[in-house]
């Protein structure tokens, strides 16, 4: 099974890093019709194209997904390849020079688009079907893997850019076919039973804040990059070699992802990136002659940076929360496309309104853009000290001696061992009751295993801890990760504390306390203590 694992792992690995390549290289050259890019691309059209399709795409996918119209692993890959090489065909060949630019353009941008997107959502979900631990480590290789064909792409003529994408895009396919073939209907399928439905209220408030700050980050790359195309601050985005951010984005994205072991929380991210942007945003319109491309570059891989560690927040969230992945990716795809197209837009207004007003560019773009960010970064705060994945102050850091002894008597749990238990149980997200086998017996800290502790003597007067807690999870049907996080509320555990014990994001810790509170149809964590008590341990 770790050799399947290990093999599924290194063919994703790569199918994901060379479709990532083949993508990347296709829009720094607009399908092989520009030669030189700024920022991004010049072609303004292409990007413009390329990005309505994205967002046409994404809201037509979302919408179905979050019916439950898609099943997992139904859309196919097969025409993401296609219509990039389609494209690079139509480039190559000149079959596209006697039409306007605008609409040669646009014609190649819908075809990236097309491709982008497709190629984004399928890999997402392999990786949503694998086990965080295995899939980051996948996930690192095939952006590692990307960095170097982008960069050797930069090395070679222009006119082996389509073989070399053709190349890409053929293995890259073969590679997930082989994946699908080989995992078949395992892992995530076995996970979940199904979805867990989410209104778009509720997913708001749950993915919200996240993806605000990346689109808030998007569009001011975007409106950066417009607004300087052909004014004397050009050079801010064109003398950047657009593989060097993406190695530094890659870099820094390894070290974090590898470092945290899961997906860390977008707003942290955001929010270590947010001083970076406004010490150059601030300093732009002073020194921005000064700062030259290294402004341009910082800006270019911070936006990577963030746009990288959203796909490990999506596998993440698709894996642990049991939302379908291509519901999320779409939601990325859509909302940072959309928010790049709005940038960029922004950019061309404020290059005119400099021209013809005499208003300093840079002035303005600084302006412009740090209202967003700053927004932005209030929502954040906002979230990390009211939002909905805090308990109110005080019953936050409740005491466990304060419920009696009961209570003290609970042991002390292994939580790392339990997590990792937990982990690789997969089934523990989609069973309806704690099985009554012996090796799956419940533990003090709920994970699965025969417990450690000798069964409490009822001339002890101790209560049967372990018997009480499976009584009470049978009760209310609590799932298995249910009743782990449920051992450590009834003792007074915060959050916070449960997430550290338990290796896991708070997130996924107030996933499974709200839903242990529907269950138990209680309001708080005093509550659920005293529903404990009064019903397993008093008994």
């Amino acid at each position: 099974m770790r050799a399947f694992a290990s093999g599924v792992g290194v063919i994703s690995a790569w199918g994901f890093g060379l479709s990532k390549a083949a993508v990347s290289i296709g829009y720094l050259s607009a399908m092989g019709s520009v030669t030189r890019n700024i920022g991004f691309v010049t072609e303004l059209w292409f990007m413009l194209a390329s990005e309505v399709v994205s967002f046409v795409l994404a809201l037509a996918v979302g919408m179905l997904a979050a019916r439950g119209r898609i099943p997992m692993r139904a859309l196919p890959e097969w025409p993401a390849p296609l219509a990039l090489i389609a494209g690079f065909s139509l480039s190559g060949t000149g079959v596209l020079n006697g039409l306007p630019a605008p609409l040669s353009a646009g014609i190649l941008g819908a075809l990236y688009g097309v491709s982008s997107f497709l190629f984004c959502l399928v890999w997402l979900e392999e990786f949503a079907y694998q086990d965080p631990r295995r899939s980051h480590v996948g996930m690192v290789a095939g952006l590692a893997i990307q960095m170097v064909f982008v960069a050797s792409a930069s090395l070679l003529p222009a006119a082996a850019l389509p073989v070399v994408v053709a190349l890409l895009c053929i293995v890259a396919t073969l590679c997930h076919d082989r994946v699908c073939r080989c995992a078949g209907e395992e892992g995530r399928a076995a996970a979940i039973e199904a979805f867990e439905p989410v209104t778009a209220r509720a997913f708001v408030a749950r993915f919200g804040t996240a993806f605000a700050c990346l689109f808030v980050l998007v569009g001011v790359v975007g409106i950066l990059h417009t607004s300087v195309l052909g004014s004397s601050f050009e050079h801010i985005v064109g003398g950047v070699s657009m593989w060097v951010p993406l190695a530094v984005a890659t870099a820094v994205t390894a070290a974090v992802a590898m470092a945290a072991l899961r997906s860390p929380d977008p707003t942290s991210v955001y929010k270590a990136v947010l001083p970076v942007m406004l010490v150059l945003l601030s300093l732009l319109p002073f020194i921005g002659d000064f700062l030259g491309s290294l402004a341009g570059g910082v800006m270019i891989a911070c936006y990577d940076v963030c746009g990288m560690l959203f796909l490990f927040f999506i596998v993440d969230a698709a894996y642990h929360h049991r939302q379908q992945s291509y519901l999320l990716s779409s939601v990325y795809m859509g909302g940072s496309n959309g928010f790049l197209a709005l940038g960029l837009g922004i950019g061309l207004l404020l290059n005119y309104v400099s021209g013809d007003y005499g208003i300093s560019l840079m002035t303005l773009f600084a302006f412009v853009a740090l209202y967003p960010l700053c927004i932005a970064f209030v929502m954040v705060m906002r979230r990390g000290m009211r939002g909905p994945w805090r308990e109110a102050a005080a019953g936050e850091e409740a005491p466990e001696q304060s419920k009696g002894a009961a209570l003290r008597a609970v042991p002390s749990s292994d939580s790392a061992s339990a997590a990792l238990a937990f982990e690789e149980d997969p089934s523990a997200h989609g069973s309806a009751r704690i099985p009554d086998e012996p090796d799956c017996a419940v533990d003090s800290s709920g994970a699965k295993g025969a417990s450690s502790e000798p069964p409490a003597d009822a001339s002890s007067g101790e209560p049967d801890w372990e018997a009480a807690l499976r009584t009470f999870a049978e009760h209310y049907r609590l799932t298995k990760r249910e009743t782990e996080i449920c051992s450590y509320l009834v003792r007074g555990r915060s959050a916070k504390r449960i997430a550290e014990e338990l290796f896991i994001s708070e997130n996924t810790v107030w996933t499974h306390t709200k839903n242990v509170y529907a269950k138990t149809k209680v309001s708080g964590k005093e509550d659920l203590i005293d529903l404990f008590e009064h019903e397993a341990l008093e008994r």
